[in-house]
């Protein structure tokens, strides 16, 4: 399979909105109430997309999963014990890979792009929180070194948020 990670584009917006929509409802068929219509919604992707901070792996010229790269630290992540504090740190959110092509390697290789981005842009780590629902998620971080630091929570959600760090260089 050949794919191609790349900066989003406006012209996305569509086919991320369609694949965040199947992601919603793959997640709420499984019980996790992480995302939802409300949230990862289209003026949330599009500021992520004029800032420039989305990038999209294609898969034969569709929109086959994304992730976005920035500094934005939740509030809630001052209460995580660190184990880097000095910065930058780069963090990671909206990760999604289309329903119909989980399992393929395309998340494992969104993550491979944010540490060579991370490696490449001069971050002492990476951060990141997930759904304590999302137990493949949880799996697939395990499995690359993340390391758990703590969880968080937030309003409106059922369940906590596991933080996790990645410490580069």
């Amino acid at each position: 399979m050949t794919s191609a990670i790349r900066a989003g584009h406006q012209e996305d917006i569509e086919q991320i909105m369609e694949l965040i929509a199947r992601c919603v409802r793959k997640m709420q068929d499984g019980g996790s109430d992480q995302w939802d219509e409300s949230y990862p919604n289209r003026e949330v992707i599009s500021g992520d997309l004029e800032r420039g901070t989305l990038y999209v792996c294609e898969e034969a010229g569709d929109v086959a999963g994304i992730i976005v790269l920035d500094e934005n630290q939740a509030e809630e992540y001052s209460a995580i014990d660190w184990m880097q504090n000095e910065g930058p740190h780069l963090i990671m959110h909206r990760l999604a890979v289309h329903p119909q092509i989980q399992g393929k390697g395309i998340a494992r290789r969104l993550i491979a792009f944010a540490e060579d981005y991370a490696a490449r842009g001069g971050y002492t780590s990476i951060r990141l929180d997930t759904y304590a629902k999302n137990t493949s998620a949880l799996k697939l971080y395990n499995s690359l070194n993340y390391d758990l630091r703590g969880k968080v929570n937030f309003p409106g959600k059922t369940a906590e948020f596991p933080v996790f760090e990645k410490v580069l260089g």
